[in-house]
C-alpha cells in the first residue's frame, strides 16, 4: 500500500502486527457486521500514521474495505487517507493523526462506558459492558495531553481503558534517548495505572495474557508496553528511523518478504487468511447476538431505564436528556 502511494509510515504497521492480530483475532470484542453495535469494543489508533495497519484489519475482517481501497492509499477522496477519519471509513472510531490526540478521546470513551453503564446496567443486565483500546508510540508518551488525559483516567479509575505503547525507542529523527529518557512505566504508575510490560513484540502469547491481565484488575485502568523493533521484518531498515515515514523501496520491500517468507503476489491475500479472518470475526456476531437478546429482555423488564435510553439515543438527544430530571437523579442499584 505505502510502496504503491510512495508515500506513508511503513513502520508502525510492520512493528505492530503481531498486536493487532491478537488484540483484534482474539480479545477484542467487535462485529464487522454491525460496526455501531452499541457495545462493541473500540480501538483508536492514535499513532494515526500507521493508518496502512488499519485498513488492512478493516479489510480482512470484512468491514467493507475492498482491495481496490487499499490500493488507493492516500489517495484524493479514498477511503483510506493518510490518517484515520471517523465518519468516512467505516470501523475507525476516531480521526487521528496529532500525537497524544488519540489518548486523549480514548479516555473520553472510557469515560462515556462508565457513565452509561452507571446509569442503564442492572444486577445481570450488562448493557453498557466494553472496553476501550488504545495503541500508539513514542511521539504520543511525548504529548503533554496524553499525562493530563492519563491522569484523570487514574484519578477516575476507569478500568475498561487499556492503552498498549509501542515501544520501539524510535522517533522521526532518530534514537528517542536524544529527547525521550523517562521511565514510562513509573508515570504511567504514578497515573494510577496498573502497569504491564511484554519483552517481545512478536510474542502473541505473552501480548494476549497481558491483555487479559489488563482485563482482570476491576480498579485500574492498565497500560501495557510492548517491546517492537519499528519496520520488523526488513532486513536493511528493521530498527531504523529511515523505517518511519518513508516507503521501504522496492528493493527492500522484495527483501522483507524473502524475510518474513511471504510468497504471494501484491495486493493478494491466500484464501486461508481470509477464512481464518471470517472465523474470528463471526464471533462478534455470536458475542452481538447474546448481547441483543439480553438487552431485549432489559428493556422489557425496566421500561423507564428503556424509555431514557431511547430519549438518549433519539434525533435530539442532548436536548431531551438534558431537559429529563430523571437522567442527573442517581442510578438505582
Amino acid at each position: 500500500m505505502i510502496q504503491k502511494a510512495k508515500s506513508g509510515h511503513p513502520g508502525l504497521p510492520m512493528g505492530c502486527a503481531p498486536i493487532a492480530y491478537e488484540l483484534w483475532g482474539r480479545h477484542m470484542s467487535h462485529n464487522p457486521k454491525n460496526p455501531k453495535w452499541l457495545n462493541r469494543d473500540r480501538f483508536i489508533l492514535s499513532g494515526g500514521h500507521g493508518s496502512a495497519m488499519l485498513y488492512s484489519l478493516l479489510h480482512l475482517f470484512g468491514y467493507g474495505l475492498t482491495m481496490d481501497d487499499l490500493k488507493n492509499f492516500r489517495q484524493l477522496d479514498s477511503l483510506t487517507p493518510g490518517h484515520p477519519e471517523y465518519g468516512h471509513t467505516v470501523g475507525v472510531e476516531a480521526t487521528t493523526g496529532p500525537l497524544g490526540a488519540g489518548m486523549g478521546m480514548a479516555v473520553g470513551m472510557a469515560i462515556a462506558e462508565a457513565h452509561l453503564a452507571e446509569k442503564f446496567n442492572k444486577p445481570g443486565y450488562p448493557v453498557y459492558d466494553h472496553y476501550t483500546f488504545a495503541l500508539g508510540g513514542d511521539g504520543c508518551m511525548m504529548e503533554g495531553i496524553s499525562s493530563e488525559a492519563f491522569s484523570l483516567a487514574g484519578t477516575l479509575g476507569l478500568s475498561k481503558l487499556i492503552v498498549i505503547y509501542d515501544s520501539n525507542n524510535i522517533s522521526i529523527e532518530g534514537d528517542t534517548d536524544a529527547a525521550f529518557t523517562e521511565d514510562v512505566q513509573k508515570r504511567m504508575e504514578a497515573f494510577g495505572f496498573q502497569t504491564i510490560d511484554v519483552a517481545d513484540g512478536t510474542d502473541l502469547a505473552a501480548i494476549g495474557r497481558a491483555i487479559e491481565e489488563a482485563k482482570a484488575d476491576k480498579e485500574r485502568p492498565s497500560f501495557i508496553t510492548v517491546h517492537t523493533q519499528i519496520g520488523y521484518g526488513c532486513p536493511a531498515k528493521q530498527g531504523k528511523a529511515s523505517a518511519h515515514g518513508e516507503p521501504l523501496g522496492e528493493e527492500n520491500l522484495q527483501a522483507a518478504k524473502e524475510n518474513l517468507g511471504w510468497t504471494s503476489e501484491p495486493f493478494t491475500v491466500p484464501e486461508e487468511v481470509y477464512a481464518d479472518y471470517a472465523a474470528k470475526a463471526a464471533k462478534g456476531q455470536e458475542a452481538e447476538d447474546k448481547w441483543n437478546a439480553m438487552f431485549s429482555e432489559w428493556k422489557a423488564k425496566f421500561p423507564a431505564a428503556a424509555a431514557l435510553h431511547d430519549k438518549f439515543y433519539a434525533q435530539d438527544a442532548i436536548k431531551a436528556v438534558m431537559e429529563d430530571e430523571s437522567f442527573w437523579a442517581p442510578a438505582e442499584k
